[in-house]
């Protein structure tokens, strides 16, 4: 019998992804179009505006503000049909500026060099998500911020990929400071949880997982092992006196059941002759 929880983990890879059309959208040089680039530059000097954004996009962006305030500069009709707004050198984007995909939705306001965006940038997607951060070369590299209506999550960005130290601050009240690798919750933190909870130790995937101690919300605690946000494995629990044994949990009705078994017992059989320790919480480990 394995742990039982109240709701799947809602895992979330930090990835910062511009629109899939964005690689495609650089304005050809003149040695590329010669005869045609003053047609296509003609087209972009005929856009006055970036288009209507989507209700949440528009949402967003009141409340955050500009990014960039007073920027100067001309529209820009960009190939996959995005519209561009800011600084221009011999047809290409250099400088401040904001880019609008109205058939996406998605809302960029960044620094090119060279065509490329390079430095400060911050990206709004058509579902109110946003990500502001460092960029080199169209790709997320440095400190950032990801903000969705679950949770926000500031640290490093490499290669596009949350990676290294970060912090994780959901909107149920948990709070997760440590590693992240690939994006996800993985290495050594540590969880303040909504439940009062607070775990210090090992994490895989976002959940307790490996070695680590839970200091339970009426001061006692576990140090031990741990599998997929379980007690699971050898450890000790301490409350006034100490145990040490096998350790087996789960969660239903608001309770944390705790089985204790003196000798080995990789598998929880309830049946089996065992001591059960019950911590009220009004919430899992998320």
């Amino acid at each position: 019998m394995g742990c039982v929880t109240n709701k799947e983990q809602d895992i979330k890879q930090f990835n910062i992804k511009l629109p899939d059309s964005y690689n495609h959208t650089t304005i050809q040089t003149e040695a590329d179009l010669s005869d045609f680039q003053d047609q296509f530059l003609q087209i972009g000097m005929n856009v006055c505006g970036l288009g209507e954004f989507l209700p949440k996009v528009q949402e967003v962006y009141d409340q955050l503000g500009e990014l960039f305030q007073n920027i100067q500069g001309q529209y820009l009709l960009m190939p996959d049909q995005s519209i561009y707004f800011g600084q221009v050198i011999n047809g290409k984007r250099q400088g401040v500026g904001k880019q609008h995909w109205p058939k996406e939705g998605n809302l960029l306001e960044g620094t090119w060099v060279d065509n490329q965006l390079t430095g400060r940038a911050r990206m709004i997607y058509p579902n109110g998500d946003y990500f502001v951060g460092n960029f080199l070369n169209n790709i997320a590299n440095g400190l950032g911020r990801f903000v969705n209506s679950k949770k926000q999550v500031c640290g490093f960005w490499l290669n596009n990929k949350l990676t290294g130290e970060g912090t994780e601050i959901r909107k149920n009240g948990t709070i997760y400071k440590g590693q992240f690798n690939e994006g996800k919750i993985q290495g050594y933190g540590q969880f303040d949880y909504a439940n009062k909870c607070i775990y210090k130790g090992s994490v895989c995937k976002g959940k307790m997982q490996g070695k680590g101690e839970l200091i339970f919300n009426d001061n006692t605690r576990y140090v031990g092992e741990f599998r997929a946000n379980c007690i699971q494995g050898r450890g000790n629990y301490e409350a006034g006196i100490s145990i040490t044994g096998w350790f087996h949990s789960k969660f239903e009705n608001q309770t944390l059941h705790i089985y204790f078994f003196r000798s080995e017992t990789p598998v929880l059989i309830e049946s089996q002759y065992c001591t059960l320790i019950e911590k009220q919480l009004d919430q899992f480990f998320d």
